[in-house]
């Protein structure tokens, strides 16, 4: 593996943490919005699966001190060059950026003093605009209707939220983040519960921040820090939307967490139960996303494969006979999105 390792502070308070392929245009573009925060008392760690020396050459022309790079010596995948870059922070907290985002210029500031004024959050989480290839921002159109100006946007008050509820929310009804580049991580966190996941795959970034809610409050600042980039070349709209993506992962993901003693040890027996038939619900309502993406691309046997895989990991039959009526339900709000 190829470093370039320049000096740096050790006791450095935040690790920008950038996994990147093959897009030193927009890798720039990611890096400018580094160096342009209001807060500077950060590193950034680059981990590297390009193919050429492109990105290598663009670190070497920035001669920035605060930069350290990893070259991969061959591509591992998007996921794992996201655990390299995080498993090497070396600061106090973790604010992943992916390299075709951008942060605005108090992103960083505005986190670290909502995790210094808040010792119980392990995680801070802010909206994030849209933005295209020209760096317009967008709305986005969500699973062909639901109209989005903002994607993350858990509520309209900045706060702490305690542990449970987010945790009650990421198991039943929506993911309140997702997108690393959307939210900040306390690193001790990491060393208590373990660093992300591979077996979750496409889900990663959601299970580490379920499972940071298993022990941590999260705090919420209700202000768009970060954009988000929609680029029809992307992976999740390629994969995700297009194509669909696993859906065993996504009853993985419930059996991971619903089995986890710490959530058990959260809610009440009866919470409980009442929340492991609605994790299942809600899993199996995250499932049809991939029946979506085969009406999209005329993939009938993508849509037959989901149905089955529905069938034989939701335990409860009822959730599947109340899923059309609860998605009946989903269209007409998502319908109702555009007149807001």
């Amino acid at each position: 593996m190829l470093e370039v390792r320049p000096e740096f502070d050790a006791q450095v308070s935040v690790s920008v943490c950038i996994p990147t392929y093959d897009r030193p245009r927009e890798l720039l573009k990611a890096l400018n919005s580094c160096f342009s925060q209001t807060y500077q008392n950060f590193e950034i760690v680059i981990f590297d699966n390009s193919e050429d020396d492109s990105t290598h050459k663009l670190i070497e022309s920035l001669a920035k001190k605060n930069i350290r790079y990893f070259k991969n010596p061959k591509n591992v995948g998007p996921i794992e060059n996201l655990k390299l870059a995080v498993d090497h922070a070396n600061g106090k907290y973790i604010k992943v950026l992916m390299d075709d985002d951008i942060l605005y210029p108090a992103a960083i500031e505005k986190m670290v003093v909502a995790l210094e004024s808040n010792s119980n959050a392990g995680v801070v989480m802010a909206p994030m605009e849209i933005i295209d290839d020209q760096d317009n921002r967008i709305n986005y159109r969500a699973y062909l209707i639901k109209n989005l100006p903002l994607i993350y946007r858990y509520q309209k008050r900045s706060q702490i939220i305690p542990k449970k509820k987010i945790l009650h929310d990421f198991l039943t009804s929506q993911y309140p983040c997702c997108v690393p580049s959307g939210i900040m991580y306390r690193k001790e966190c990491f060393e208590v519960l373990g660093s992300l996941d591979l077996d979750m795959k496409f889900a990663v970034d959601v299970e580490i921040c379920a499972r940071f809610a298993t022990r941590y409050d999260f705090f919420y600042i209700d202000e768009p820090l970060s954009a988000w980039r929609y680029s029809k070349l992307s992976h999740t709209v390629i994969n995700l939307h297009q194509k669909g993506q696993d859906t065993e992962i996504y009853y993985a993901l419930t059996k991971k967490l619903i089995t986890n003693p710490q959530v058990a040890a959260i809610f009440s027996v009866a919470e409980y139960e009442v929340v492991k038939k609605n994790a299942y619900f809600f899993s199996s309502k995250r499932a049809v996303i991939s029946i979506i993406a085969g009406i999209r691309s005329g993939n009938f046997a993508l849509i037959f494969q989901t149905l089955k895989i529905m069938r034989i990991n939701d335990p409860y039959r009822s959730n599947l006979i109340l899923l059309p009526f609860n998605l009946a339900k989903e269209v007409l709000l998502a319908g109702l999105s555009w007149i807001r």
